[in-house]
């Protein structure tokens, strides 16, 4: 695809843009910067970065294969991790100034069709191995980004699945803390997906059971539940997610428990969410209506659940850190 001549990259760079703001909220990162070329053996052009300096951003970068860090993902098909070292220059190809100079850990993922995800940051040994294969999965995803896009015009969810990248991204942006943000974030999903209920419940300390974070609207008076009788359950213990489009499983289980209060949804959709590989947290959206689960709204679940995963080690690591110091 030609991306760089495309009227993707014309009209709807500023999906692109948000999306790589929506990775560097999740980083902590202090620029992303996206790659591809026009075509397969050309250099790769920057088509979209998201940076805290943007200005220090040359907008016209283009790097071939095996130039500095960058070159090496695009020759080598291969992520990079890579700790700078204090006396050498980080060599990235993408600053106009002394920014680079500044930059001390780089993180970059080879992305299909020959282009390159990064991510730098101006702290020593900043990023890690587990970073590196979340960065993976983010990298997978925007070639299916590139074809959500391409579909825009021609298909209105797709245009809604944009539409909440977008909202996505803005929310992080304003974070005032989690009960605050969770409580926006079901608000946005119910709205954006047309879900009737939504709920984020996590596993509790000693894992014996989990409760409810937040729901929307807020419906059940209990708050503690089981593994046992209900899909929510069921995700704990397998670790799989659930979709029930309401079409072909008509035998449907109750969300928490028989006696939840809740009324039978049709459909629903039951998200994992992993910390560090192991399940912390589960995000339920039901309806009482059949739903249509394409490729588009799965890649929008995995997006969702990857970002919500990352958000939560971020938020557990803060609660520590105060904890720490107001002990002091």
């Amino acid at each position: 695809m030609n991306i760089k001549n495309s009227s993707i990259y014309i009209n709807e760079n500023t999906i692109i843009k948000n999306f790589l703001g929506l990775i560097a909220s999740a980083f902590e990162a202090h620029s992303v910067t996206l790659f591809m070329p026009n075509s397969e053996n050309t250099p790769a052009n920057l088509i979209a970065y998201f940076s805290m300096t943007e200005k220090s951003i040359d907008k016209e970068a283009m790097i071939p294969q095996g130039k500095g860090l960058v070159g090496w993902i695009l020759k080598n098909k291969q992520p990079l991790i890579f700790q700078i070292p204090q006396e050498n220059n980080a060599n990235l190809g993408y600053y106009l100034d002394e920014t680079e100079d500044t930059i001390h850990s780089f993180l970059g993922a080879y992305v299909s069709g020959n282009g390159a995800l990064c991510l730098d940051s101006k702290k020593y040994n900043f990023f890690s191995d587990n970073q590196q294969k979340l960065l993976d999965l983010y990298a997978k995803m925007i070639p299916q980004l590139f074809a959500l896009l391409e579909k825009q015009n021609t298909n209105d969810f797709a245009g809604d699945y944009l539409c909440l990248l977008d909202k996505l991204s803005d929310l992080k942006k304003n974070y005032h803390g989690w009960s605050p943000y969770l409580r926006k974030l079901m608000q946005l999903l119910s709205t954006s997906l047309d879900f009737e209920y939504i709920a984020f419940t996590s596993l509790s300390d000693k894992k014996e059971h989990f409760y409810i974070d937040g729901e929307y609207p807020q419906v059940i008076e209990q708050k503690d539940f089981g593994f046992n009788g209900g899909l929510i359950g069921w995700v704990y213990k397998n670790e799989e997610p659930i979709y029930n489009d309401g079409k072909t499983n008509t035998n449907n289980l109750p969300l928490f428990s028989k006696n939840d209060g809740l009324p039978v949804f049709l459909s629903s959709v039951c998200i994992p969410i992993k910390v560090e590989k192991n399940i912390a947290a589960v995000l339920c959206m039901a309806s009482e209506s059949p739903k249509d689960f394409s490729n588009e709204f799965r890649m929008i679940m995995r997006v969702l659940s990857e970002d919500l995963a990352q958000f939560l080690e971020i938020v557990a690591l803060r609660y520590k850190v105060h904890k720490v110091l107001t002990k002091k």
